[in-house]
């Protein structure tokens, strides 16, 4: 019998492509619900929402507030309502170039209105409260993104809403979402840490997905819709300092603990 052997780059393409189908069949149906505060917050993992996107997963951005307090040098507009109405388009703007569904924007006001004191901020906190339980129940997403604890930046705002979704998801044993997962910036990892971003060990960072050269150059176009907050210039430099620094390696943290509790601190 004559037998047929397979060129070992020919196998490969073939296997490659075999798991391509596969992994895109497993993505599809899933849905992702990113979490953040501000129009462009998502910059810090659009380069992964393009990757799963494009795999056939749900993908959504949901933002608190509609960023009318964010007014950068370069940009003349300085009136609270127009900018807000400026950066809600720049959003759809992004969502478009990432391939991913419309955004969803609360309208909460920067900085959760907290200049007028205690009691208005933590209404506004249960505004987005209660938003997020919404959306939880509408989307089931299966995967939930936002910050650590530090909010990346350590802004009040990221911190605000990383602290809302973790009492969110933990309040209840949810059948979706199944997790939730925060994203992180390694230590050590940036040559030149100007900003002051917070770090975390890679050692706490459990999930790592890598990322293409192709996914990051559609996340750098959808950057660019929001023109009101950024110039090239910037975008170069945190480009560097989001993405290039982690070479092509996106990091997470997910907050569920072992299946199996522990009844020692010293295992």
């Amino acid at each position: 019998m004559k037998r047929t052997f397979i060129c070992p780059a020919v196998f490969l393409i073939i296997a490659n492509l075999l798991y391509f189908q596969v992994l895109t069949h497993a993505q599809k149906n899933k849905v992702i619900l990113a979490i953040f505060a501000h129009p462009d917050d998502e910059q810090t993992v659009s380069p992964v929402l393009a990757k799963y996107a494009a795999s056939g997963a749900a993908v959504y951005v949901a933002v608190a507030t509609d960023g009318r307090y964010g007014f950068a040098p370069h940009f003349s507009v300085r009136d609270p309502d127009s900018l807000a109405m400026i950066r809600a388009g720049e959003l759809k703007c992004m969502t478009t170039v990432l391939g991913i569904n419309p955004p969803i924007m609360m309208g909460l006001h920067d900085q959760f209105r907290m200049k007028e004191g205690m009691d208005t901020l933590g209404a506004q906190l249960k505004i987005v409260r209660s938003k997020i339980i919404q959306l939880f129940n509408d989307l089931k997403p299966d995967v939930i993104i936002t910050w650590g604890a530090a909010g990346l930046t350590n802004h009040p705002d990221h911190r605000a809403v990383s602290d809302v979704v973790t009492e969110v998801f933990s309040m209840k044993q949810w059948a979706r979402p199944a997790n939730l997962y925060y994203t992180e910036l390694v230590t050590g990892s940036m040559t030149n840490n100007r900003y002051g971003l917070s770090t975390v060990d890679s050692s706490y960072l459990n999930v790592r997905i890598p990322v293409t050269k192709a996914e990051i150059e559609k996340a750098r176009v959808s950057w660019n819709c929001h023109k009101s907050q950024y110039t090239k210039e910037v975008i170069d430099e945190l480009q560097a300092l989001f993405w290039n620094s982690q070479k092509g390696i996106y990091y997470f943290r997910s907050y569920r603990s072992p299946e199996t509790p522990m009844h020692t601190f010293f295992p």
